[in-house]
């Protein structure tokens, strides 16, 4: 799935992250672990906020391992 189709809205900060990184599809999202994210320029709190938001809204807990954990960490 594209994220341009999903329904949720993301914010100018995270849609200028994907781009910045050419995510375009939740495939994209998945190939990278989550642990990962952080590690990124510009990926702070809300953006993790944004994209727990986004994922559970989507339903897509069980493309991403270790979810759960990642999503609990502070």
């Amino acid at each position: 799935m594209k994220l341009s189709e999903s329904d949720f809205c993301f914010t100018k900060r995270m849609t200028n992250f994907f781009k910045l990184l050419e995510l375009e599809t939740v495939e994209d999202l998945v190939e990278i672990p989550l642990n990962r994210y952080c590690c990124f320029r510009g990926f702070k709190y809300k953006c993790k906020v944004e994209l727990i938001r986004f994922i559970e809204i989507e339903r897509l807990e069980s493309l991403f391992e270790g979810f759960e954990v990642w999503k609990n960490q502070g």
